[in-house]
């Protein structure tokens, strides 16, 4: 994707994704079979009923196999990592993400700052014992620098900002899009991942355009994902999307999603 926002180009992207998925995943190619003729515009699908289709969403050629790689839903990190950067996060802070399951990373992308999971109670991790030895080296990498961007909904930034004190945070608040819009957070999906955040100059919520696609379908916002082949993701309705729409932004003139 260019580093200036053209809508034709963006355009393009997006035909070009889903060409792709139609002609090589079978989640697509099965909207082919079941309206008995080739669609331009795949079917609008919601977040939710992707659950269990992982198998479906990957190309025919690189089908998943569980027995032999972590989830794809994970992502590489370059969305939460764009997603900081739009909301106003030090780009040089280490990032500590509270997750319900470790993750080993070390770093948001190559080039990226550094990384760390916080795991609430409750977590999946074999003893509590466990969870706290990790939460400790995730906390000494934002006590070692002295500041750090802490993600997470907001009940889990409450619970762990005592943790954290006499260190610089910049806490930023995880929601689904609809109350990301509203509330002024970053937009988060169980399966597209960070998609949008508010930009703090223009208090607008927008679209993280350069890895995704937005477009309303029967008047809500159904999101691509441009740059993930593993899965694929076309036309997604984001968890909380009821009630959004689409607009360009005054100031920045990029998408953004507003209430109706």
């Amino acid at each position: 994707m260019p580093a200036e926002f053209s809508p034709a180009r963006w355009e393009r992207a997006y035909r070009a994704t889903t060409g792709r998925a139609f002609a090589r995943v079978p989640f697509y190619r099965d909207q082919w079979v079941e309206a008995a003729r080739a669609l331009d515009e795949p079917v609008p699908t919601p977040s939710a009923a992707l659950a269990g289709q992982l198998h479906r969403l990957c190309p025919f050629a690189r089908p998943f196999d569980a027995s032999r790689e972590p989830s794809a839903w994970i992502g590489d990190g370059r969305d939460l990592r764009d997603a900081l950067v739009l909301a106003g996060a030090p780009r040089r802070a280490p990032v500590l993400e509270i997750r319900p399951a470790v993750l080993d990373r070390r770093a948001l992308g190559r080039g990226g700052p550094r990384y760390g999971v916080l795991l609430p109670p409750g977590a999946n991790v074999v003893s509590e014992s466990r969870r706290r030895a990790l939460n400790s080296a995730a906390l000494r990498l934002a006590r070692d620098a002295g500041q750090v961007a802490l993600v997470g909904e907001p009940a889990a930034l409450d619970a762990f900002l005592p943790e954290l004190d006499g260190v610089r945070v910049t806490a930023v608040t995880r929601l689904p899009i609809g109350r990301a819009v509203r509330e002024k957070g970053v937009a988060h999906d169980p399966h597209l991942g960070y998609l949008a955040a508010t930009a703090p100059d223009c208090g607008a919520t927008h679209l993280l355009w350069r890895l995704f696609h937005a477009r309303l379908s029967g008047g809500t916002p159904a999101v691509t994902a441009l740059r993930r082949t593993r899965p694929y993701l076309v036309g997604v309705i984001p968890e909380g999307a009821e009630g959004l729409t689409l607009a360009t932004c005054p100031d920045h003139a990029t998408p953004i999603f507003v209430t109706h």
